[in-house]
């Protein structure tokens, strides 16, 4: 990895910090009066910062990083633009929701995102990563822009004062859709093919290929609540078929290289926890299809909440903190995750079963006690991980350029 990588990495994961500690505010929200805080407010700030400040930086860092120092150096600039534009919704969606410099900021983003499409998009360097590697990080720079056009279209609903519940949540989920099983699935799967050799990613290829065209038509079963043609539920119910079975496919060829290249147990670890999140990812998609689970999951908020961070902190932060200890970006313990990963493991446990709890107990009718508490101890639990592993990045950072210094020194 270039070191112009390394250094957005490390300010992706401090945005992390931040993230976490929005939403530890947002749960003490709820159980304390903080008057001074508008809670919705806040949580567009924390969610639109999660995407543009720790998961998109990370993910245009880490592409980069696939490139030779000299080619990724034009980068700094664009990632110093999207890093601007993503604190600046953090420090302006608080205070005024969206505004004129919210909005102004949000745009800004989407902008510069389509300026790294198009750079990205003619880099050269990729193809010594291998074809495969250059075809996925193009098809996830093709769902970056797609996505867009759900936040363009929500302005527009704003703008005119359409007030239709089903456009607006339509315009949210396909931008939800197009950034989850587009720009994040397969940016990471580029970050990982590129550890294994060509003949594997050969392959990969037709898997690959179609799960990209399949995760066009799945945006469907984000909107079976709606109203929806019967070629639309036919095309959501192939996609919920043949989703687990390519998911499967590319488990089979892909895992054998993997495990043979990963020497850490650490490491083993929390990839394995992450390939078990995505997993339970595609397989509540595909249940999505069936008719009562569907009206069942759109309708009560912990369980919208609970697939969101699933994906979010399960899958995809898991893969990106692995990615940084393969890196030498975060620290092992003889070979085994820190004791600060592990904090941040369980926070996600903790959320992500008090929610699941939350959501089975809405179909009976019960109400489980002190879910409020045990989702501000999640809360309490990831911000404490992250603060950790940031220290410990920065220890890292700090004790390799003494090293570097030494060396420059002894000669």
């Amino acid at each position: 990895m270039n070191a112009t990588a390394s250094k957005w990495i490390r300010l992706a994961l401090f945005n992390l910090l931040l993230v976490a500690l929005a939403g530890l505010i947002l749960r003490l929200k709820i159980l304390f009066p903080l008057p001074w805080i508008h809670h919705k407010n806040l949580l567009h700030a924390h969610s639109h910062f999660a995407f543009a400040g720790w998961i998109s930086l990370f993910l245009m860092s880490a592409l980069v990083g696939l490139l030779s120092d000299e080619k990724a150096q034009k980068y700094n600039r664009i990632l110093g633009l999207y890093s601007i534009s993503a604190y600046g919704m953090l420090l302006s969606f608080p205070f005024q929701g969206y505004g004129a410099v919210s909005i102004f900021f949000s745009t800004a983003s989407v902008l510069v995102g389509w300026w790294f499409v198009v750079l990205l998009w003619k880099e050269k360097g990729l193809e010594k990563s291998g074809g495969l590697i250059v075809q996925l990080c193009r098809w996830s720079l093709a769902f970056l822009v797609l996505s867009s056009f759900g936040t363009f279209y929500l302005a527009w609903l704003m703008a005119n004062h359409i007030n239709k519940a089903e456009l607006y949540f339509g315009a949210v989920y396909f931008y939800l859709h197009f950034q989850y099983n587009g720009w994040f699935l397969f940016a990471v799967l580029a970050l990982l093919f590129s550890r294994v050799p060509v003949s594997v990613q050969d392959q990969l290829k037709k898997p690959v290929q179609l799960l990209v065209w399949v995760s066009i038509p799945a945006f469907f079963l984000s909107a079976l609540w709606m109203r929806l043609p019967f070629w639309m539920i036919a095309v959501a119910g192939f996609a919920a078929l043949i989703q687990p079975v390519l998911v499967v496919w590319l488990v089979r060829i892909v895992y054998p290289a993997i495990k043979a290249s990963i020497g850490s147990r650490g490491l083993q670890q929390i990839w394995l926890l992450s390939l078990l999140a995505f997993c339970i990812k595609i397989l509540l998609q595909s249940l999505s299809v069936i008719p009562g689970l569907s009206s069942y999951a759109f309708a009560y908020r912990p369980v919208v909440i609970g697939y969101l961070h699933l994906v979010l902190l399960g899958f995809v932060s898991l893969f990106l903190l692995g990615w940084m200890i393969e890196k030498k970006l975060l620290l092992l313990v003889e070979g085994r995750l820190s004791r600060w990963c592990w904090l941040f493991i369980i926070g996600i446990l903790i959320t992500e079963l008090t929610l699941m709890a939350q959501g089975v107990s809405a179909m009976f009718y019960w109400a489980i006690p002190h879910t409020n508490e045990l989702l501000l101890v999640a809360a309490f639990c990831l911000f404490f991980g992250i603060l950790g592993m940031n220290s410990d990045s920065r220890r890292i950072y700090t004790s390799g350029k003494a090293i570097a210094f030494d060396r420059l020194h002894v000669q």
